[in-house]
């Protein structure tokens, strides 16, 4: 017991639950915006505002891959003290995602109008989110930098700032009318301030360019990897928001979508701590050649941090929906401990990956793969209700947790 107290008293784990707490704060700004929006618009409204955000995160899954590579190879090239390949490794990485993010946004454009028709919803926001495809790609590059410097803090503080910004734009265009197509808008605009904020906040390292002969990075089997975890990533709480959309009413997507926001609660409140382990092992990896202690104390965190709060939502549920979406969704309730159960082990097969592939070890991400490709596939075929798409959700996440925890434990094994 004394060893288990130990590790929460180390200057690593009060450090983590630190960046923690700020950054639980900081989910429940963004969540606010989620909160206010359910009190705003009408079911029909927010399931049309979660389809758009949950297409934003499918058709920025490159991004996921991004964040990962950038804050692997960055903490690694900072542990060795790597300046001028990491001022060099921005410019060399910003000209790799431009054209992709450009087609892609003009091809959004180009597809608005069927989009549409498909789920439901208001051409303008469709061109909206193509408009802001490269600004993701790059603001995603950009927060990369200041999260493998670990610069903790102030990510909070331009979080915190984007956070208030966004709920007051969004409360200010869906008053002028807009609906949901404000909420969208309000999100690019504050999400253009925080990015020339962070990128203030790195332009010593990439500003001005490094003389020399630039530099090449072989990133090519890591990529591959990347992309797998930033599809499962996304995939798994995107994919059921959009069939919901497709096969139910739009009454039953807005109660579905108050369900998905809900639980991910869960998830977003563990986010803070699953984000910090690829660049805390990384480095951790790259300057001692283990991370070990780094998986054991900060996954004792977010296991004592998760259980506890799955369990509110398993014991309360009524409540809490009462009291963050309205009588508005009260049938969410029915399915709420169901699903915060299936993202508090989504939060764990998270945390598992990202240390895997801090160490170098990303193969795993093949399971991933497959649970990304067997929900989508099993809710187009089981969808007679609400049910059945959570039971899919919590059976996914369960059966890649076994694996998964295996990979974890060989690892731990071998390395000690």
């Amino acid at each position: 017991m004394r060893r288990f107290i130990s590790i929460f008293s180390t200057p690593a784990a009060r450090s983590s639950a630190i960046y923690y707490f700020g950054n639980f704060l900081l989910g429940s700004g963004r969540y606010l915006f989620h909160l206010v929006l359910l009190r705003l618009l009408l079911p029909s409204e927010y399931g049309e505002f979660l389809a758009y955000l949950s297409l934003m995160y499918l058709l920025g899954i490159p991004n996921g891959t991004i964040n990962t590579i950038v804050t692997k190879y960055v903490s690694e090239f900072k542990g060795k003290n790597q300046e001028r390949t990491i001022n060099h490794f921005f410019y060399y990485f910003l000209g790799k995602i431009t054209p992709y993010s450009l087609l892609m946004g003009v091809l959004l454009i180009f597809a608005s109008r069927p989009l549409a028709v498909i789920f439901r919803a208001h051409q303008g926001a469709f061109v909206i989110l193509g408009l802001s495809l490269f600004l993701n790609f790059a603001g995603t590059l950009i927060r990369g930098y200041l999260n493998a410097f670990q610069r903790f803090v102030a990510g909070i503080g331009v979080g915190v700032v984007e956070a208030i910004l966004t709920i007051a734009l969004a409360a200010l265009f869906i008053s002028a009318r807009l609906s949901a197509t404000g909420a969208v808008l309000a999100q690019l605009v504050a999400s253009l301030i925080g990015i020339l904020m962070t990128l203030f906040l790195i332009r010593k390292a990439v500003y001005p360019k490094a003389g020399g002969k630039p530099e090449t990075f072989k990133l090519s089997g890591f990529t591959g990897y990347s992309l797998i975890f930033a599809l499962g990533t996304t995939s798994l709480i995107s994919s059921d928001v959009l069939l919901v959309r497709y096969f139910f009413s739009e009454h039953l997507s807005g109660i579905y979508a108050s369900l998905s926001v809900l639980g991910r609660m869960v998830y977003f409140g563990l986010g803070p701590l699953i984000s910090l382990v690829l660049p805390v092992a990384a480095h951790r990896q790259a300057a001692t050649k283990t991370a070990r202690s780094v998986f054991l104390k900060l996954g004792g965190i977010v296991m004592l941090f998760g259980l506890a709060g799955t369990s509110v939502f398993v014991i309360f549920p009524g409540l809490i929906v009462s009291l963050f979406s309205g009588a508005n969704y009260a049938q969410a309730a029915a399915f709420l401990p169901l699903f915060a159960v299936s993202m508090l082990l989504f939060s764990l097969n998270l945390f598992a990956l990202s240390y895997l592939m801090a160490i170098g070890q990303p193969q795993a991400n093949r399971y991933f793969l497959l649970a990304a490709l067997a929900q989508p596939l099993l809710i187009s075929l089981f969808h007679q209700d609400i049910s059945q798409v959570v039971w899919i959700n919590l059976t996914v996440e369960s059966f890649l947790f076994i694996p998964l925890l295996g990979e974890v434990k060989a690892s731990i094994y071998n390395r000690s």
